[in-house]
């Protein structure tokens, strides 16, 4: 058995960059779950990062617990959390990007 250690800045990149490819896959697979206009995508955005910070609140309380519910709520709470900050930032450049490229090309 090969045992590979990661610090914990290593930990939270694949973390982070799983988190991604994760939101944006749901993105780019589920288009026609994407908000229609900039007011619905605005609110998944601050929703998004209202998520983010309890699930950060639920995560530092339950790491008092023991690795378990620790590697628990990184599993279940941060990594779907980051996943939507992610995927309503897509939706969010989606639509931004919709808006300007109509007035770029008059």
């Amino acid at each position: 058995m090969i045992l590979v250690h990661l610090s914990i800045q290593e930990f939270l990149a694949a973390l982070a960059t799983g988190s991604a490819l994760v939101g944006f896959w749901v993105a780019m697979r589920f288009p026609d779950r994407a908000p229609e206009n900039m007011a619905r995508a605005l609110m998944h955005v601050l929703l998004s990062f209202g998520v983010g910070w309890a699930a950060a609140d639920a995560l530092t309380a339950l790491v008092a617990y023991g690795k378990p519910a620790a590697f628990a709520a990184i599993f279940g709470l941060l990594l779907p959390a980051l996943a939507y900050t992610f995927l309503a930032g897509a939706w969010f450049l989606k639509l931004a990007h919709g808006m300007f490229s109509r007035y770029g090309h008059r």
